[in-house]
Parts: structure tokens; C-alpha cells; sequence
């Protein structure tokens, strides 16, 4: 059965208009006084966009990341369990303007999570007659099981101790007339309480000695199960301060596809430390997605070519590879701008398939060696996924990976699921299931082979993947059982040097406070201090230590590699990307 999950990212970028007023500097100093510091009036407003601009990008990341999971999720469902075809799971994350109690602007963080299915033949997602219980519908619980792991997984941060969040649960009845339905009081009693029913404020009542006997009752007990469901599962809101809405209507049409309920989360100002900081270090220039210095003369280097290949979006149950597209579109101005290489010799291969990386981008570049006879500088680069074989020989997973083909990736639940479902990667790969997905993908010694046939004056992979079964998020990927062999390094022989990341037995992560792979952000930071201007020794040298210094403070030490072709051996030190 195949799910549509539809996604959305709202950025609200007028909220930066309201934010640009700030606050003078006596405020500030009041409300860090009295500690309450907030984001409002500490930020420079020479930043405030570049701020928004960057928190838009991490929410955006935390979205894919979702709905990827959400995919698999739905898929991997018992079938007692599964939404009709033609189901739509839609889930929303964005940032939107806000105002405190105080009447301050804030940037509050919004969850959204509905479902609907246009054909009646998923009429049995739904709520049946007369019943409240969430667990009786499968669409409702799949939105509670949903915003469980969603949340946990992706929004730790974000829902932090102490925070205001605001929760509201739609609620829909049919039109079906409710003479008496017993309420066992599984949710408490309820009198006069606040409800909004049909765009009217109202006082909603109910017992357990007089039961349910209307819809605008119905309505409101759905959204207290769905209600006790979150509070007592979803343990990020028992850090936060939790405001409950009721939303209930009641529908003129009769149909259980008019038996539903949605759920939005709105975490105020989640972001205020997050944006004090980002404020601090672009004031002390560490963001190297801002400022890229400029070469002293524009498109001075042509000799040089580049094949930039960021793969970040990978068909479910995959997981997207975060902020792999940032590197490769903060990469490609560092090299027109910073390195001073014309723009048309700069080629970048956005989700590319195998297909794509070879013909559109490793014959470009075969093709070119042809025309320049040879005198050319090579650079490619790759973000995405990787692993190896049972021999640990090194294989990039470009994009479009035929899922298909990967028994493994499709495998059936007989058992009730809670959310919790066992990955694939619990099931080590068989070996046919190896050959096809390394079928799929591009075997980096074969390349370096190839390459080592072709005329070049110079050739530098840069490498930022783990070819471990992890990904950048330090979760399993590939369960791949491995031959008792030695590893070996790349099977270089001619004039090739490669960055990677970290060994083939070792993680390369995500620092996700930069939006980029920690070599790629350490790189790039390196081509910012030096103008580009700085020997492959010295390179190496400072970003391995400065990768290592830093992940290892985030308790996921990463070390990156340098392997060097045989004919480069006593002459890659003093190379440079500036010709």
C-alpha cells in the first residue's frame, strides 16, 4: 500500500519586520538583570535575518527528517493496523511570529499532524459510531504514535524544561444524531468546562452517571483520549508548561471520514539561547555559511573543475542524510567566490542517482580532461550516504536507491505495533540483498581507478559520508555482517589525494549546530581563516585536529583520514586549491 505523506515549511520571514524594532539598550540591560534575557533584545539587527534564515534551515532539516520517519513508519504497519491507500498523513514544522504575555515579539515553534483520505473506501480509519477511544481509530492513533517518536526524535532541544507550549486537538463529529453513548469516565469528569464547538465558546459537561448525549460531548471527550494519550506518553511534555484547546466541531455530513482529529503544538520561544548564541558567534565570524571572502581576482582559476554531489533525500524507509544539501550549496560559493573558480566550471549534482553521478557528472568531467589535453585540477566532492562491502571495500549510495529491490527494507510486522517498530537495520543484510543495493551503488575504487587512466594535472576527492552502517546522526543505517579480513585503504595508485571524513570502520557525524558535516563545516572554515590561500599539509593537519577537538567535546569523537595515491606521495603537501 502506498502512504503520501505532504510536507510544508512556513518561514514567516515578516516576523523579521516586528523583531527589527528590538529593544533599547536600558531594556536590555533591565531584563538581564532581572534574567530575563530573551532573544528580542539581544540580537544585532545587522543579524536578525541571517538568524531567522538559519533557524528556518534547522527546522526544515528536522521536517525531512520526519516525514522520512513517518514513512517508514506507516509502512512498516501491522495490517490490522495500516491506513487505505490514497491516505494522506500530512505533518507541518515552521517557525511563526508570536507575541508574549509581556507583548514582545517571540519566535515560537509550531508541530502540526492531520490525516485524511478522499476516497471512502478508508472509512474504517476513522472513528466507528459512537466511540471516543483513540486506540479505535487508526488514523487517530497513528497521529498520536506519530507525534511520540517524531517529537522525541527530532525535538529534544526544543521542547526544554520550563518552556510554554500550547496544545490544541481538533475534534470532529459526523452529523449522525447522539441519543446516549455510556462514558466510563476514563478521562475524569468534566463541568463547564471551556470548549470551542463550532466557532462558539461553550461549557461542556459530562459524567459518568449521565453518560455522552450530544456531539458537542463527543467531540470533547475524543480530545481528552487523545489528550491522555500525549500526557501519558509523550515524556518531552513533561518538561514544558502545557496549555490545552479543545477545537470541536461537529460536521453536516454523515460518514466516519467526518470522524477525525488533528493535534498543533506551538512551543513558545524554544529558540531564545539558540538565538542569543548565533548572535555571539556571527558577531566573532564563526558561521561559515556568512561572509565568504572573495578571491582577489574573479574566475582567476580555470584550470580548475569541480563536481560537487550532494545527496540528501533518499527514498523511506532511508533516512535523508541532514544538511548534506548545505554543503554542497555553501561549497559551491566557496569555491566561485573564495577560490576563484568560474562558475561554469563548477557543477553541482543535487539527490543524484548513480545514474546521474556518471554520466552527468564523471563523464563531464572525462569529457573536459579530453578538451584541456590534461590540463586540469579535479575536485570532487561527495555528501551522502556510503557503506562497504563484507570486505570493507568502500561504496558512495548516491539518491534513488530502488528500495524495491532490498527485501530486507520491506519487511512485515505480525505484532501490534506502539510506535516502536523494529528497524531494518535490527537484520544484518542478506547477500542478496547486499549485491542489489551495491548494484545501486558507485564503488570508490573503481572510480579512483578510472580516474587514474585519465590526463589531469591534479585530483582531490573530498569525502564527508560514513561508510560504516552509521549515519551522520550516529544512528544505524546498513547492518552488514563483516568477512574476518583486514581492512584496506583505497586502492590509489595514481596521483590522487582524499579527504574522508573518518576510516571506513568509523562515523562521520553531523555538527548540527553549523548545518554541516563536521568535515565539510572544518573545511570550509579553513578556506574562509586562509582565503583559500593554504597548503593540503596544513589543511589536513588543522582540520583533523580541529574535527576531533570538537566532536569529541560533543561526545561523538570523529577523525578524519588522508589516503594519497602512490605517484602523489612525496609531492601532496605543499598542493593547493588556489592554481
Amino acid at each position: 500500500m502506498k502512504k503520501s505523506i505532504t510536507i510544508g515549511l512556513c518561514t514567516f520571514m515578516c516576523f523579521i519586520a516586528a523583531l527589527m524594532a528590538g529593544s533599547s539598550s536600558a531594556q536590555a540591560q533591565e531584563r538581564k538583570n532581572t534574567g530575563r534575557k530573551t532573544s528580542e533584545n539581544a540580537v544585532n539587527s545587522e543579524y536578525r535575518e541571517i538568524i531567522m534564515e538559519h533557524l528556518s534551515k534547522d527546522v526544515e532539516t528536522r521536517q525531512r527528517s520526519m516525514q522520512k520517519k513517518a514513512e517508514a513508519i506507516l509502512q512498516a504497519l501491522p495490517n490490522d493496523e495500516k491506513l487505505y491507500d490514497e491516505s494522506f498523513m500530512t505533518i507541518r514544522a515552521y517557525i511563526a511570529p508570536g507575541v508574549t504575555e509581556e507583548g514582545t515579539p517571540e519566535v515560537n515553534f509550531v508541530y502540526e499532524i492531520s490525516y485524511n483520505c478522499k476516497h471512502l473506501e478508508g472509512t474504517e480509519d476513522d472513528y466507528p459510531i459512537g466511540s471516543y477511544d483513540c486506540n479505535e481509530s487508526n488514523s487517530c492513533r497513528a497521529i498520536c504514535g506519530l507525534t511520540k517518536m517524531l517529537l522525541e526524535s527530532e525535538c529534544k532541544d526544543i521542547f526544554a524544561r520550563g518552556k510554554k507550549a500550547t496544545i490544541e486537538i481538533h475534534s470532529t463529529t459526523d452529523a449522525t444524531d447522539i441519543s446516549h453513548i455510556d462514558y466510563h469516565g476514563e478521562y475524569g469528569e468534566f463541568k463547564y468546562c471551556p470548549v470551542t464547538f463550532n466557532d462558539e465558546q461553550l461549557r461542556i459537561s459530562v459524567n459518568e452517571t449521565e453518560g455522552i448525549n450530544n456531539n458537542a460531548q463527543l467531540a470533547y471527550i475524543r480530545a481528552h483520549s487523545m489528550k491522555a494519550y500525549l500526557e501519558g506518553t509523550v515524556s518531552l511534555l513533561r518538561n514544558t508548561e502545557n496549555e490545552y484547546l479543545f477545537i470541536t466541531r461537529c460536521l453536516p455530513e454523515i460518514g466516519s471520514q467526518y470522524r477525525r482529529s488533528s493535534i498543533v503544538i506551538t512551543v513558545h520561544s524554544p529558540f531564545d539561547d539558540k538565538i542569543v548564541e548565533m548572535n555571539e558567534k556571527l558577531i566573532n565570524d564563526e558561521y561559515v555559511d556568512y561572509n565568504i571572502p572573495k578571491a582577489k581576482e574573479p574566475a582567476s582559476n580555470s584550470s580548475t573543475f569541480v563536481l560537487i554531489i550532494a545527496d540528501e533525500d533518499y527514498p523511506a524507509p532511508i533516512p535523508p542524510v541532514p544538511f548534506a544539501d548545505n554543503d554542497g550549496e555553501i561549497l559551491q560559493q566557496y569555491c566561485v567566490k573564495a577560490l576563484g573558480i568560474p562558475e561554469r566550471h563548477v557543477k553541482v549534482l543535487k539527490d543524484a542517482n548513480k545514474h546521474n553521478i556518471l554520466v552527468e557528472g564523471v563523464d563531464w568531467l572525462k569529457d573536459i580532461t579530453v578538451a584541456v589535453k590534461g590540463e586540469a585540477n579535479i575536485i570532487i566532492y561527495y555528501a551522502g550516504h556510503a557503506l562497504t562491502d563484507q570486505n570493507y571495500n568502500p561504496y558512495l549510495l548516491p539518491s534513488g536507491v530502488d528500495v524495491s529491490k532490498i527485501s530486507v527494507f520491506a519487511q512485515k510486522k505480525g505484532k501490534k505495533t506502539s510506535y516502536k517498530t523494529k528497524s531494518y537495520t535490527d537484520r544484518p543484510l542478506g547477500k542478496g540483498d547486499l549485491t542489489r543495493l551495491l548494484e545501486e551503488a558507485i564503488s570508490l575504487d573503481s572510480m579512483c581507478i578510472y580516474f587514474s587512466r585519465v590526463n589531469f594535472t591534479s585530483m582531490t576527492f573530498i569525502i564527508d559520508a560514513s561508510f560504516n552502517g552509521i549515519d551522520r546522526n550516529g544512528d544505524p543505517l546498513f547492518n552488514i555482517k563483516m568477512n574476518n579480513v583486514k581492512m584496506r585503504g583505497l586502492r590509489i595508485r595514481g596521483s590522487i589525494v582524499v579527504f574522508n571524513a573518518a576510516d571506513f570502520n568509523k562515523t562521520a557525524y553531523a555538527f548540527n549546530d553549523q548545518h554541516h558535516g563536521f568535515l565539510t563545516y572544518f573545511l570550509l572554515k579553513e578556506l574562509k581563516r586562509t582565503k583559500g590561500d593554504i597548503t593540503f599539509k596544513d589543511l589536513y593537519t588543522n582540520i583533523e585536529k580541529m574535527v576531533s577537538y570538537e566532536s569529541s567535546l560533543q561526545n561523538k569523537l570523529q577523525e578524519p583520514t588522508m589516503i594519497i595515491g602512490g605517484k602523489r606521495k612525496d609531492t601532496w603537501d605543499d598542493l593547493k586549491f588556489i592554481k
